[in-house]
């Protein structure tokens, strides 16, 4: 039984340790939160960017507009140690506002550039952004662009379908779920935590069973030798 037990507490351990390798790269993903209304109202999207330890500092970070979404007003709250820069495109046909007002430009990319450090291996930083009006979509994906302190830069546009797990999946937000959970990027840590947490209760459970039996062994020692004794009749005659 010993030996069972210790084949299975080592068959969980280098799962456990597997999978709590894989939990720094899901970690490293740039993640997208939302919290605001529905479409045609007012939204706040923050992005979060994680520096790896492995990688130089970030020095820029750039989000774009996809080419089909308008959005007349996007306001990014000031970082300190970043400039920000916003760039428009304009739309064909023109759009109006509640009030008539002509709109022939929409927001295409809002670029932050450090001015000093940046974003420090094994840090991260938020990139705030009020929207307004947002887009009558489900979700959003808004690609963004990664730049290190070396001209290195990472990609974050890949469609990242329920279920899937690309390299560099793009930051989307779904629109009026008015949570601050991301929404990209993070359901393989999620999974990666749950099977670590299953693997190391299995562990506990098996020492426990171990424990308990060692200590009845303990308690009612075998004696080498001895046989029942029959019982004796007192009936008498």
């Amino acid at each position: 039984m010993l030996k069972t037990l210790v084949r299975i507490v080592g068959i969980f351990l280098l799962s456990g340790a597997a999978a709590l390798l894989a939990i720094p790269s899901a970690a490293a993903h740039v993640n997208a939160y939302f919290d605001g209304g529905g479409p045609g109202e007012t939204g706040l999207i923050t992005l979060r960017v994680p520096a790896e330890s492995d990688n130089p500092p970030t020095v820029k970070v750039e989000v774009r507009i996809p080419d089909d979404v308008q959005i007349r007003t996007v306001r990014p709250q000031p970082v300190a140690g970043w400039n920000i820069d916003i760039k428009k495109k304009k739309t064909d046909p023109p759009i109006y506002r509640d009030d008539g007002t002509r709109v022939d430009e929409v927001v295409s990319s809002v670029t932050w550039t450090a001015t000093g450090p940046g974003i420090m291996p094994g840090q991260f930083d938020d990139f705030v952004l009020e929207a307004n009006p947002l887009p009558d979509v489900q979700s959003l994906s808004l690609p963004t662009y990664q730049t290190f302190a070396d001209g290195k830069t990472d990609a974050w546009t890949e469609p990242a379908p329920e279920g899937s797990d690309p390299e560099f999946p793009v930051p989307t937000v779904t629109i009026g779920a008015n949570s601050n959970t991301a929404t990209s990027g993070g359901s393989g840590m999620t999974s990666v935590i749950a099977w670590t947490a299953l693997g190391f209760a299995v562990i506990a459970v098996a020492l426990g069973i171990f424990s308990i039996d060692r200590a009845r062994r303990s308690a009612h020692p075998a004696v080498p030798g001895a046989e029942a004794t029959p019982e004796r009749s007192t009936a008498t005659e």
